[in-house]
C-alpha cells in the first residue's frame, strides 16, 4: 500500500507541493486508488498536477467528516470531472463513501459558501455514492471504519458524529489514517482494533486534533500511546508544536509534509 500526502500543513521549500490548512491523502491499494479528504480548495489537484498524477484514475474518495477543510474541494473536484467530460477524457463513475450525516448543512458548510455549494444531484454525474455509517472492506487489507463510538471522554468541541477513519493491515501491524480525530484519537483507535481483530498499532497517520489542548490532555493521551505501543505517530493538521513536543516523550513523532509518500507491506 502505498500513501501520497497531496496536501497538510506542511511542505518542503524545495518542493513543487504547496501547502494550506486541511489535508488530502491519495492511498493506493490493489487496484483501487483513494483519494481520503479533499480539502476545502483545489490545491490537492493543483499538487497533483506537480506529482504527475492523473486524477481520472481515481477510483473511490473517501470523506473523513464533513467539514469544509476536508470536503470543501469536493466542488473543485466535481468542476475538474467536468472539464474532462468536455474535453473527451474518458472515466469511470467514482465511488464517494461517507457517514450519512457527511452533507447535512449543520455538520459542515458544503451547501452555504459560493465555492462550496453541490447538491447530491449533481454529484451523482459523476459519483456512485455510498453512506453509511458500518465498517466496510475498500480493498483486501484496508478497512473503512464507519461510525466511531465515543468511548474515551476526549473528544473536541466541535465533535462530529460523521467523523470516520480507515485502517490498514500491513505485516508488522495497523495503519490507522484519521482525518481530524474530532471524535477523540483514543476512540479512533479502540474501534480500529475492534473492526480488525488487530491489537498492534504500527503507525498513525493523519489529523489528531491538538490545537491548543492542554499539556495534561496532550499527556494523557500520549501516555495511551505509549500503552498501545505504537511505533510511529505523524501528525498532520490540527497539532501545534507543543503538542508535537509532549507526544515525543511516549512515541515516536515523525514529520511529514505536501509531497511526502510512505509505503507499507
Amino acid at each position: 500500500m502505498k500513501l501520497t500526502v497531496l496536501f497538510d500543513n506542511n511542505s518542503r521549500p524545495e518542493s513543487n507541493p504547496i501547502s494550506e490548512h486541511g489535508l488530502s491523502f491519495l492511498i493506493e491499494d490493489d487496484s483501487r486508488k483513494l483519494l481520503f479528504d479533499c480539502g476545502s480548495t483545489d490545491m490537492f489537484i493543483k499538487n497533483t498536477y506537480n506529482m504527475d498524477i492523473d486524477m481520472s484514475k481515481i477510483t473511490d474518495v473517501i470523506l473523513s467528516h464533513g467539514h469544509s477543510g476536508r470536503i470543501g474541494g469536493l466542488a473543485r473536484l466535481q468542476a475538474l470531472y467536468e472539464n474532462f467530460r468536455a474535453s473527451g477524457v474518458k472515466f469511470n463513475p467514482k465511488m464517494l463513501i461517507a457517514h450519512p450525516y457527511v452533507f447535512k448543512p449543520e455538520d459542515g458548510d458544503m451547501y452555504t459558501g459560493d465555492n462550496h455549494k453541490l447538491s447530491e444531484d449533481e454529484l451523482d454525474e459523476f459519483f456512485n455514492i455510498i453512506l453509511t455509517s458500518e465498517a466496510k472492506f475498500l480493498s483486501k487489507k484496508l478497512i473503512y471504519l464507519g461510525g466511531i463510538p465515543v468511548r474515551f471522554d476526549d473528544i473536541s468541541k466541535d465533535y462530529s458524529p460523521d467523523e470516520t477513519a480507515l485502517a490498514y493491515k500491513s505485516e508488522k501491524g495497523l495503519i490507522i489514517f484519521s482525518g481530524c480525530s474530532h471524535c477523540g484519537l483514543r476512540n479512533i483507535i479502540d474501534y480500529a482494533t475492534y473492526i480488525t481483530g488487530v491489537e498492534k498499532i504500527e503507525t498513525v497517520f493523519g489529523g489528531v486534533y491538538l490545537i491548543n489542548s492542554s499539556d495534561d490532555e496532550v499527556n494523557e493521551l500520549g501516555k495511551y500511546l505509549q500503552k498501545k505501543n505504537i511505533e510511529h505517530i505523524y501528525p498532520c493538521n490540527c497539532a501545534d508544536d507543543n503538542a508535537k513536543t509532549i507526544l515525543s516523550n511516549y512515541v515516536k513523532v515523525e514529520d511529514t509534509s505536501a509531497g511526502s509518500q510512505y509505503v507499507w507491506q
